[in-house]
């Protein structure tokens, strides 16, 4: 388990995270979203000692990392940016790692074939694209076979059948009762992986639960079409209803996406107040536009 207490990082007037506490469980993919710029990264830099927090802590089955012996045997860490030396390759860079994590060399081949890199082992990591290079961060965080995992937008650079094949072994991997913290802004790609979610914005909470808890609490969504957008968000606004998004974040430049209004009061209401109805249809719930409506606006540092 991944325990985040208040956890607080300022540089001069500027907070990047605020007084920040989640957890993650055993045995459950958490994703920790957040538009860029909310504080995810300075979070996880901060939970493995590689920032030093102004309050706060973080621990790892009740452990502070620097208190871990050998803490690639508990923690696997796949933080961006990776870096590797270009000349090395993918086995050299694993067998480099393998006496911190108190492997063997097998177990690096082991796990090269775990992300399918067996093929390209021997390969200089400089010749790398930007998929196999985070295919090789992973392995790296995997060496020492851990119970907790860290890893922040792992699925970056990856083609479709590689987010098909990480999503799958994140299932796997939490399935044998570890620990998977994802951080990510690819909100599609959440939604069909995690089990949890803590979403924050401004280095603070503004979500934790699970998936289905959020979808549940978001309540009709229905897409209105019109050539007076901004009349209908002041209407809207007015009259206290949710834009869940704004014409850039929908499908369609006229479009806004209202919660907490049925169909026939926004209908009634665009005609009573002279607003033009270019077309109104009920929408399926979806984690982007539930995002959209706790972080509109919203951001920080990374």
């Amino acid at each position: 388990m991944i325990t985040i207490e208040h956890m607080t990082k300022r540089y001069g007037s500027l907070t990047a995270v605020d007084d920040l506490s989640f957890t993650a469980q055993s045995g459950r993919v958490t994703g920790f979203l957040g538009p860029n710029g909310a504080g995810k990264t300075t979070t996880l830099r901060m939970a493995t000692g590689l920032i030093r927090p102004n309050a706060g802590q973080a621990s790892f089955n009740g452990k502070h990392y620097l208190a871990l012996d050998k803490p690639m045997r508990h923690v696997g860490l796949a933080l961006e940016p990776a870096v590797f030396h270009p000349g090395r390759s993918a086995l050299n860079h694993l067998l480099m790692l393998a006496p911190y994590a108190g492997v063997s060399r097998e177990r690096c081949l082991e796990v090269l074939g775990l992300v399918g890199l067996s093929d390209v082992a021997d390969k200089r990591v400089g010749k790398f694209s930007l998929g196999m290079r985070g295919r090789l961060n992973l392995a790296g965080a995997l060496l020492g076979d851990p119970s907790i995992l860290l890893l922040d937008e792992p699925v970056n650079g990856l083609d479709p059948e590689g987010i098909r094949w990480i999503r799958e072994l994140l299932r796997t991997l939490a399935n044998q009762g570890r620990t998977v913290l994802i951080s990510s802004h690819l909100l599609s790609e959440v939604q069909q992986t995690v089990d949890d979610l803590v979403i924050i914005a401004h280095g603070r909470t503004v979500y934790q639960g699970t998936l289905e808890q959020l979808e549940a609490t978001s309540g009709e969504q229905v897409g209105v079409v019109t050539s007076d957008v901004a009349g209908l968000t002041a209407l809207a606004r007015q009259l206290g209803w949710q834009i869940v998004a704004s014409p850039g974040a929908s499908e369609h430049p006229g479009q806004l996406v209202l919660a907490g209004v049925t169909i026939n009061q926004i209908a009634a209401t665009m005609t009573q107040a002279g607003i033009p109805i270019g077309g109104i249809a009920p929408m399926s719930n979806n984690l982007e536009s539930i995002f959209l409506s706790l972080t509109e606006g919203q951001g920080g540092m990374r």
